[in-house]
This record gives C-alpha cells, structure tokens and sequence, in this order.
C-alpha cells in the first residue's frame, strides 16, 4: 500500500479546496461539454446527442490532436465507429445507469465492473493500442456516478509511485508504463476503479458538494479531482 492514500485520506478537506483552485486552471470547453454531457445523460442517456457530447468532451479533454496518424496516437476514432461501438452495449449501460458508487458495497462494485469487462474490451475510443484513458474517461460520461476517469498522469501515477518517486532528478516526471494488451489494462482499469472506491469510502461525503456546473459532477469524479491536486502538489526536485 503506497503512502500516498494515507497522505491523502489524512488531509483530505486539504486536498479538496486544493482540487477547487486547481479546476480552475481548467475551463472553456472543457468544462462546458463535460458538464453539457453530464445533463444529457440524465434527460436522453445513450441518445445520438449524447454520445455526440462525450466525443465533443474527449476531444476538449486533449484526446485527439490533429496530424499524422503514424506520428501521434493521440486520435480519436471516426465518429460512426465510436457511437456503433458503445449502442453494442446498450443493454449493459442501461442496467447500469442509475448505479453509483457511494450507494453499493465494494463486493457489488466488484461486480458491477466485471459487467464492463466485454463492453470495455468492444469500446473503440481511441486509434491508440493504450485503451484504459479513452476507454475510462467514455465509461466516466457513460456511468458518471459509477467510473471516474484514469489518466497517466495523475491517477495512474498516485496509485502506482510513491510520491517521493513521481519525478526524476532531471525534475521532470517518471514515466507511468501501462500493461500490454486489452485484458490487463482492463485488469489494471478495475483496480484503479476499486482503489477510487476505497477512497471515497473512507471519506465524509459532507466534505464534498456536487455541482453540475463544474467538474464536480460526481463523488466519482471529485475524487479524481482530489487526486490529481494531490499529484500537483508534489514538488519537483530542486
């Protein structure tokens, strides 16, 4: 177990007034189609405009940069790619919707993401063979109060480097490897997800406010927040 949720878990009001400012670096948008996205799954979930608004969101997230395929992987598949392979799974995200993580044991969430395991797996995000940050960050708009999203930088790096660990002399950051092929970083996506659940457990839910204004959308996602002002926090190496 790393130091760091200790650390974190010990001065948790901290860290979340620290992830309020840090949101603010973020805005345009970003905010705007995640929050938009988040309305439209509660009025028309699984609807051609709501699935248009999570691709919207992906690429205001930093999930597809123009350019040569070959050079950057960083690219989103073509949209009637994307929406035929989330309506694959139709039937599972609508059993799952209305399923959030504060409310369900961590046996029942166990479960709840073996369910995902085929739906993760036919998920086509991202031209890139590394599925687990596009794939996350579509289930984290498809079930928001269920998946948080994972990225590299913050949440993969807080729950596999200790903080001490994070950068280089150079002061630049370690590199965060992932596990090859779908399978075992779906393994590695269902960790993570468990590991967030934990968290969220043991904390005072009084402590947080859910806004639909913001990225706060979900206790899911504020404790992604919550992790990645952690991570910032850490100072680089003089």
């Amino acid at each position: 177990m790393l130091k760091n949720r200790d650390d974190l878990i010990e001065n948790i009001r901290d860290y979340y007034q620290k992830s309020l400012t840090v949101l603010k670096e973020f805005g345009g948008p970003s905010i705007y189609f995640h929050t938009q996205c988040i309305k439209e799954k509660k009025n028309s979930f699984l609807s051609k405009r709501h699935i248009e608004l999570i691709y919207a969101t992906l690429t205001a997230w930093g999930m597809h940069r123009m350019g040569d395929p070959e050079i950057t992987k960083t690219k989103l598949v073509e949209f009637d790619v994307f929406i035929a392979s989330i309506l694959q799974s139709q039937n599972v995200f609508e059993e799952l919707r209305d399923h959030r993580m504060e409310c369900i044991s961590l046996d029942e969430y166990n479960h709840i993401l073996d369910k995902l395991h085929l739906p993760y797996n036919t998920l086509q995000v991202s031209i890139s063979e590394a599925s687990i940050v596009a794939n996350s960050k579509t289930l984290a708009h498809l079930l928001p109060d269920l998946i948080p999203p994972i990225d590299r930088q913050y949440t993969i790096r807080f729950f596999t480097q200790e903080d001490r660990n994070f950068f280089r002399k150079n002061g630049k950051y370690r590199t965060v490897n992932l596990p090859v092929g779908k399978d075992n970083q779906f393994f590695l996506f269902k960790r993570i997800c468990c590991e967030m659940k934990n968290l969220l457990d043991d904390c005072d839910l009084n402590t947080f406010e859910l806004d639909d204004r913001s990225f706060n959308t979900s206790y899911p996602k504020i404790i992604d927040n919550i992790i990645m002002a952690y991570v910032k926090s850490i100072p680089k190496p003089i």
